[in-house]
């Protein structure tokens, strides 16, 4: 997202000078899920894999014949900074990859934003859809919004609306942004998850909650409603923020959201950061959700994502579920990858798998 790629970018030129102080790391400690494992010690996309200077990141991933296919994004130009754009990549096994096409599959070019972000892919009435973070200029009211992009083949892809969902400056729970779009079809109708923030009422850190809209025909949507708060498990007392960067399935005639949760440290560099991701269900996935009493990954599970943890994209296959992630280091971690030319495993895509027996259930 655009908050990090901004940090990132003001970052560099203290982290090569070497002057960035290590600041004690104060985040809640969260203790994964015991059957939930990261595969490796490693991302399996670093930072400089498949394209020069890649920061691969915001993966969607979907099953396609006896292999995979991810969408995913990297800035194109220069190394942290917009356009951000989104590829796509296959493989055979979850852990190789190669970009098809090699060239971005949009811009931002005919559009109001610099970046084209978060992209997720879904199938529906015999159309691809792409729904995705469009990241504004730094002086528009909001840093951004979510557009819609569609394809007939998961290849070629034409903009169908810029600005499909946008914040309500009036409305509390989304008054400051609506962003990164989770898709899913599910009883025949397609759902689009997104994460809204707002002011928290009497004060501490933004109140970031989970909203969706619902279309029978790919073309015309609901309002987005709040379905998703976060739970007692993170309080915001502790700094927790809530939830962020929604990916659902639908399985077992349930909703199952995997998503991001946020945490704010003020002074913190950055303030704002994804420490866990965690998991509900819910039965028609318009409310009344079940989340798991603990979350499936944390960002203590491994050196390389010490920074953050974020975006998760679940497929099920047999009896588990694998899951592709974002994640990188901690920020004054990040000197080496620039000093190896933007290249290393400080920064990219993970994998982790578990069993699908461990998803919340009533």
């Amino acid at each position: 997202m655009i908050w990090k790629a901004v940090i990132f970018c003001a970052l560099a030129p203290l982290l090569l000078a070497g002057c960035l102080p290590q600041k004690a790391d104060t985040r809640p400690e969260i203790v994964s899920h015991s059957a939930w494992t990261m595969i490796g010690d490693a991302p399996v996309l670093p930072a400089g894999s498949l394209r020069n200077q890649a920061l691969w990141n915001d993966p969607s991933v979907m099953k396609n014949g006896n292999g995979y296919v991810m969408y995913l994004t990297t800035s194109t130009i220069k190394p942290f900074e917009p356009p951000i754009l989104p590829f796509r990549a296959v493989s055979s096994d979850g852990a190789n990859w190669q970009l098809s096409p090699e060239q971005p599959l949009l811009t931002a070019s005919g559009g109001p934003y610099l970046s084209v972000e978060t992209p997720s892919v879904v199938q529906f009435n015999n159309e691809w859809h792409m729904f995705f973070t469009g990241i504004y200029p730094a002086d528009a009211e909001t840093p951004m919004a979510i557009g819609h992009a569609v394809s007939n083949d998961g290849v070629s892809w034409s903009i169908r609306q810029w600005e499909l969902f946008k914040h309500e400056p009036k409305d509390p729970w989304k008054s400051y942004l609506i962003g990164e779009p989770g898709a899913v079809v599910h009883n025949g109708q397609l759902l689009v998850y997104m994460s809204a923030v707002g002011a928290r009422p009497g004060g501490g850190p933004p109140a970031q909650s989970l909203a969706v809209a619902v279309s029978g025909d790919g073309q015309t949507f609901s309002t987005p409603e709040r379905v998703l708060t976060q739970s007692a498990l993170f309080p915001a007392e502790q700094g927790f923020a809530g939830y962020s960067s929604p990916a659902a399935l639908s399985y077992g005639g349930r909703v199952h959201v995997f998503f991001s949760v946020a945490h704010w440290l003020p002074g913190g560099n950055p303030e704002w950061t994804q420490i866990a991701i965690h998991h509900a269900s819910s039965a028609h996935g318009l409310g009344n959700f079940v989340e798991n009493d603990q979350a499936l990954l944390s960002y203590k599970d491994r050196d390389w994502t010490e920074g953050e943890v974020l975006a998760p994209a679940p497929v099920i296959e047999g009896n588990e579920v694998l899951l592709w992630f974002g994640g990188h280091v901690r920020n004054s971690a990040l000197r080496p990858l620039i000093l190896r030319g933007v290249s290393g495993p400080e920064f990219g895509i993970g994998m982790a798998r578990g069993p699908l027996q461990t998803l919340s259930s009533p």
